[in-house]
């Protein structure tokens, strides 16, 4: 029966919590899948009796000895503490009277159960220089060579000979692909000013473009990213299809951009379908307002709302006594009301 504790507890930790397939780890770790249903369904290998502690004076500092550690990581490689400081730090601030083999035993299980171990050791070894991480790689493995030939280490040996290269980018298909490609990295803001200039040459207004484009609205993050990706020649299908815009839109933004820059691309845009900014409407309004209502069979020598509104009525102007009065009060006219006095005598 398989009885490995700390192997046992990562397969658990991988597929239970991390959700790793079965068959993966099967194929990465060479055991096999029945053994990893029986690993899945007991927390511990079966028969296992976890051995009380042999050093019971150490119980009482094993708090200090995990914050010591823990601020040791955050120490620089230069101050770190040593597991001998460690014991001469107990022995003088809390009085330990314990033995030096049950502080390194305690470190040396504690790394074993440490996720982030191997993670610094691969930090190590990358920026170490070759001969020093041969020597690291011995003194982890206790100086025993790997056996290439273990059904471990096949699947990293056949990802190491046949690497996974991206697939060819080519034809129509491909070109719009890298053309997506190239507009989500400027979004993601993977590309600086000084490579866009060097892509895209000598663009007007390059520093409001790229502003508007990472700090904007969606509006003006569309607006900025159509002027720059046409400045790049990619068609306005690529454009539509990343954006989900319409083509008017990008040729509406291409023309502003064209003809007045960016103040007139990110300007705020005001159109209006109120009746009252209709202009035909308002000179119709003001043409009856301006003549007498005589004209109109009416025996008046002045408007009223009500006579207004049916006169522009019978005209095939139909609006009504609200809009007529706000139209009137915005051209800057009012409505003066008589008023009655005494005549002198």
């Amino acid at each position: 029966m398989y009885c490995d504790v700390r192997q046992w507890r990562q397969i658990r930790r991988r597929i239970l919590e991390q959700g790793a397939p079965k068959r993966r780890v099967s194929a990465e770790t060479g055991i096999s899948r029945k053994t990893i249903n029986k690993m899945l369904a007991h927390e511990q290998p079966p028969g296992y009796l976890r051995r009380r502690s042999r050093y019971p004076k150490l119980a009482p500092h094993i708090p200090t000895i995990d914050r010591l550690l823990n601020d040791n990581d955050s120490l620089p490689l230069t101050v770190n503490m040593t597991i001998q400081d460690i014991v001469r730090h107990l022995r003088r601030e809390e009085r330990f009277a314990g033995s030096y083999d049950s502080v390194w035993n305690y470190i040396r299980r504690r790394a074993h159960d440490d996720e982030n171990a191997w993670a610094r050791a691969y930090d190590l070894i990358v920026h170490l220089p070759k001969p020093r991480a041969l020597d690291l790689i011995r003194r982890l493995s206790r100086g025993r060579p790997p056996s290439f030939a273990s059904a471990q280490l096949r699947p990293f040996m056949r990802e190491a000979a046949c690497p996974r290269m991206p697939p060819a980018r080519s034809g129509h298909k491909g070109q719009r692909l890298l053309h997506i490609e190239w507009m989500r990295q400027l979004l993601q803001k993977k590309s600086n000013q000084d490579t866009l200039h060097q892509e895209l040459g000598d663009v007007p207004d390059l520093s409001i473009l790229l502003q508007h484009l990472h700090n904007g609205g969606l509006s003006k993050r569309n607006r900025a990213m159509v002027v720059l990706a046409l400045r790049r020649k990619i068609p306005i299908r690529a454009i539509c299809a990343f954006l989900g815009v319409s083509k008017a839109f990008v040729r509406k933004y291409r023309n502003m951009f064209d003809s007045k820059g960016a103040e007139l691309v990110f300007a705020p845009q005001t159109k209006s379908n109120r009746k009252i900014d209709n202009e035909d409407l308002r000179r119709a309004v003001f043409s009856v307002l301006h003549e007498p209502p005589a004209n109109h069979g009416i025996n008046r020598t002045s408007w009223t709302m009500a006579l207004l509104r049916r006169v522009l009525k019978e005209n095939g102007t139909h609006v009504g006594t609200a809009l007529v009065a706000k139209m009137i009060k915005t051209a800057g006219y009012k409505w003066r009301h008589a008023k009655i006095v005494l005549p002198r005598n």
